[in-house]
């Protein structure tokens, strides 16, 4: 677990690994391989020029490893079929305004399950970061990198989506209305907060990034880019 989370960020050489994780590089070398043969990591060859003391190899997360088990579960072809049958029930504006809606509600339940349980008196960067980051979504398994944080502004990616397979075929209705609402529910229960999607999954890109800023003066709704990314007028 300890070498799945750490490559859920960051391609790294085994020589990363054991500085990282104190571990000789036998033991590493001996999970890496049952790691790889699941299919939970990848082998990849590093980009770029070889160049002297540089590794032949690197390690990854493979992006849509499956857990092993008999029979195999496809909840991704359940919820393409779902995802179907709404649209076909609605049309295409009243499905991705209830997906909307229900993200939102979830958005909502997350921050206030939160809350309740690390009792936070006041939302803040920080908070986030230690709380939902670095707890709530590391529990879901999605792997984060904060790139930067202020008193009133958080910039950080996500290595992992619950709903990849779905995201990437059906990005409209996952990623520009589920994903949406999600992070709008975040906001109102943070109060005072306006999240930006800078790159997404399901839209071709190998994370998703957000911003957050605390305080900021709520716009009009924001333009999506041609990647799915939202962008403010």
């Amino acid at each position: 677990m300890r070498i799945l989370d750490s490559l859920s960020a960051a391609e790294k050489s085994t020589s990363d690994l054991a500085r990282e994780l104190q571990l000789h590089r036998a033991t590493l070398r001996y999970h890496l391989g049952h790691l790889r043969d699941q299919g939970l990591i990848e082998e990849v060859t590093p980009a770029g020029p070889r160049r002297v003391g540089r590794p032949a190899s690197v390690y990854r997360a493979s992006k849509h490893a499956q857990v092993p088990g008999y029979p195999q579960r496809r909840f991704d072809l359940l919820g393409q079929m779902a995802l179907e049958a709404l649209v076909e029930a609605v049309g295409v504006e009243k499905a991705s305004g209830l997906l909307e809606a229900r993200g939102f509600e979830a958005g909502r339940a997350l921050i206030a399950q939160a809350t309740a349980r690390a009792a936070v008196g006041r939302w803040t960067p920080e908070a986030f970061e230690r709380v939902v980051l670095s707890g709530v979504f590391k529990e879901f398994g999605i792997a984060t990198e904060v790139l930067s944080r202020s008193a009133r502004r958080l910039e950080y990616r996500a290595f992992g989506c619950p709903f990849l397979e779905l995201a990437e075929t059906k990005p409209d209705l996952v990623c520009n209305s589920l994903d949406l609402g999600f992070h709008r529910g975040i906001d109102e229960a943070l109060g005072g907060v306006t999240t930006a999607r800078l790159a997404c999954m399901g839209h071709g890109d190998p994370y998703c990034q957000y911003r957050l800023t605390w305080g900021a003066r709520r716009g009009p709704r924001p333009l999506r880019s041609a990647r799915g990314a939202e962008r403010p007028k």
